[in-house]
């Protein structure tokens, strides 16, 4: 394996567990301890720290060493917006290229994710919500824009994911939106899709005081210039 190759899977592995929190925000890291866990050369975990610290997801402090940073909630919202207002018209475009063997695959995803609510496997539940919307993308023929858009929403990940994380917020809410998303869909009905997708793309605004106030110790406060 090469070591642009190496390095592409260190980012990708220590990008996912800053989502996941397995990185806890505002905790310290080391390439040591990345190296022993990844089981990745010093080399590409250097390399890598360097792309998360241009994309502000962790960052160093001269004499104390790198951290991971808070979630950034302007950063947040604005990939919410950006999403918004292209998944928009994405959702429109997969309306009129969803043919039988697409609609097959959502109810699968569907499916899948309804059996992740009822054995509360949080992290199936999860990836199969980020599937739905990746398959509407590709269904589209736009899986470029599905693939800028993931590596510019790290902070919005962070933010979903604590809101599977946080009692009280349903995860039939976003079920319960898939499958009118996917009726919608189905019915080949570009109004509906289109206030439905503005709709779900809205939960982060209704949950936002919820989530942070469930984990106010991964935010970044506002009034602060701290990471």
């Amino acid at each position: 394996m090469t070591l642009n190759s190496l390095q592409l899977q260190a980012f990708k592995a220590i990008r996912q567990k800053i989502i996941y929190c397995d990185l806890e925000p505002g905790k310290k890291i080391s390439e040591k301890n990345l190296e022993e866990l990844l089981k990745i050369g010093r080399t590409p975990i250097r390399e890598s720290l360097i792309q998360l610290r241009q994309q502000e997801l962790v960052y160093t402090i001269p004499q104390s060493g790198t951290y991971v940073s808070k979630i950034d909630l302007k950063a947040a919202e604005n990939a919410r917006f950006t999403r918004e207002h292209l998944e928009r018209q994405i959702m429109i475009e997969c309306c009129a290229k969803l043919d039988k063997q697409a609609i097959k695959i959502l109810q699968t995803i569907l499916e899948e994710q309804e059996k992740a609510a009822v054995n509360k496997k949080e992290r199936d539940f999860f990836a199969a919500d980020n599937l739905f919307h990746e398959i509407c993308f590709e269904i589209a023929k736009r899986r470029e824009v599905w693939t800028w858009l993931d590596d510019h929403n790290t902070h919005l990940e962070r933010f979903r994911w604590l809101r599977v994380l946080t009692s009280g917020l349903p995860w039939n809410t976003i079920l319960e939106q898939h499958y009118q998303l996917f009726q919608a869909l189905i019915a080949k009905n570009p109004d509906e899709v289109n206030f439905l997708t503005s709709l779900h793309s809205h939960l982060m605004l209704y949950e936002q005081e919820t989530v942070v106030g469930r984990f106010p110790q991964y935010f970044k406060k506002e009034d602060s210039n701290k990471k």
